[in-house]
């Protein structure tokens, strides 16, 4: 079967959902909506713009392009359904109607996103299954580019510009409580420690000092999870939900402006350069190809 009907059915199902609720008038959502971004159409036209991409099948550049843009778009109209997890993971009461279209709408995101990197890969001239313009790639002691660099230690920059602000401001509790040490050690791994093994050696490949694990590779999703998770869940609540409040100038009366106008841009700049330097490290960890050993495989039979 087509891989795009898999991307081409949930559009279609989501577009007219939303076709439904802005005509016939739409379920009661909780306080927030069904997403921060406004408007009873937003939707209908991200899912029909991603629709129309899959649909037409052009292996273009500019079908690349609005893929990309369709999907990202789904992917932000539908953020809150990382709020929706985090209320089941600490047992708050679920809004069904919006935790469903939430998940439809990521779901319609990623695979928007994947059929675009399948494109993108044809136009590229690159392997479909690898990605790679050639084989067998650069590997985990591959060069890491600059623009990884960056965003790791802007990640570093933004974690301790957020900790600075509330050191300031003063802590709300005592760092000397389990509690307290916990979320310090926590913030620190997030804050410095995941950031630089996206961007340096000791991230891919174990150091020395791990005693048997030395120069074993280290495995790419125990980085790469905790890295798009983070770094997602904080450009996207305080880059998006955060910015939005700041734009409409509904502040916290509880903190000073210079404390907010700190923390949220500090957050913000943490998630989205653990993005970029995990993007990098997804690239650089990438498997063998598959296809590449087979062939090989193949020359060395004959």
């Amino acid at each position: 079967m087509d891989s795009r009907f898999w991307a081409a059915v949930p559009l279609a199902v989501y577009a007219a959902v939303h076709v439904w609720w802005a005509t016939a008038g739409g379920p009661e959502f909780d306080s927030f909506g069904e997403s921060f971004v406004p408007g009873e159409w937003t939707p209908v036209v991200i899912a029909g713009v991603a629709l129309a991409v899959v649909l037409a099948g052009r292996d273009r550049w500019p079908a690349v392009m609005l893929g990309w843009a369709a999907g990202g778009a789904l992917a932000v109209y539908s953020f809150m359904f990382a709020l929706d997890l985090a209320s089941v993971l600490f047992g708050e009461a679920l809004d069904w109607p919006g935790f469903l279209a939430r998940g439809l709408g990521v779901l319609c995101a990623v695979l928007t996103m994947r059929w675009s990197v399948t494109v993108q890969r044809r136009v590229r001239g690159a392997c479909e299954r690898c990605g790679r313009l050639a084989h067998p790639g650069p590997g985990r002691t591959g060069r890491v580019p600059r623009w990884a660099w960056a965003g790791a230690y802007a990640a570093v920059a933004g974690a301790t510009v957020r900790l600075a602000a509330e050191l300031v401001a003063g802590l709300p509790w005592s760092p000397a409580e389990p509690a307290g040490i916990a979320f310090l050690a926590a913030y620190a791994a997030a804050g410095s420690l995941l950031p630089l093994a996206l961007a340096h050696r000791w991230g891919r490949i174990w150091p020395r000092w791990t005693g048997p694990l030395a120069g074993r590779p280290v495995p790419r999703w125990v980085v790469l999870v905790p890295a798009f998770m983070v770094g997602g869940g904080l450009a996207g609540y305080f880059g998006l939900v955060g910015g939005t409040y700041i734009i409409r100038g509904d502040l916290a009366a509880d903190y000073p402006l210079w404390w907010t106008l700190t923390v949220i841009p500090g957050y913000t700049v943490w998630g989205l350069g653990l993005l970029t330097a995990a993007i990098a490290y997804l690239a650089i960890t990438k498997p063998p190809c598959p296809e590449y050993r087979a062939v090989r495989r193949l020359g060395s039979a004959l």
